[in-house]
């Protein structure tokens, strides 16, 4: 088997991505930067998932080493303290992404980002002619 063959894309809605998350599925290995995303990007996000603008992949390593690993994504904690399984799943690509999808539907506070407050309301009112739109995003 070549290691393209191991490669697998599959397709899950962001809520299904977000409750596996949740669900203690995916980790964050400790050689991912800290969040770094500001509110600006996270506007941004939600304008592109508004308008149905692809968001780009989320890249997840399956693998049976254990790693060390981040507890907490946004304030929530993602992982167990006796975690041991057969099969560990690392976020190593989209961790921002994550992030901001997660603390802004569920709540939550970015670690050394004291009084960022990811919560985001959208005006539907407004109409927009932009291709980005950072007006109606708050």
């Amino acid at each position: 088997m070549g290691y393209t063959d191991r490669i697998f894309p599959t397709n899950k809605g962001l809520t299904t991505y977000l409750d596996e998350l949740l669900n203690k599925n995916y980790q964050i290995p400790t050689f991912q930067r800290e969040v770094v995303w500001e509110k600006g990007n996270v506007k941004k996000l939600w304008d592109s998932i508004y308008k149905f603008y692809p968001l780009g992949s989320i890249l997840i390593w399956k693998t049976d080493l254990k790693l060390q690993n981040h507890r907490h994504i946004g304030g929530h904690e993602i992982t167990e303290t006796n975690f041991a399984r057969t099969e560990y799943q690392y976020i190593l690509d989209g961790q921002q992404r994550t992030t901001s999808l997660l603390t802004s539907l569920y709540g939550g506070r970015i670690e050394n980002k004291p009084g960022f407050d990811p919560t985001i309301y959208v005006d539907l009112t407004v109409q927009s002619e932009n291709e980005t739109d950072d007006e109606s995003w708050v």
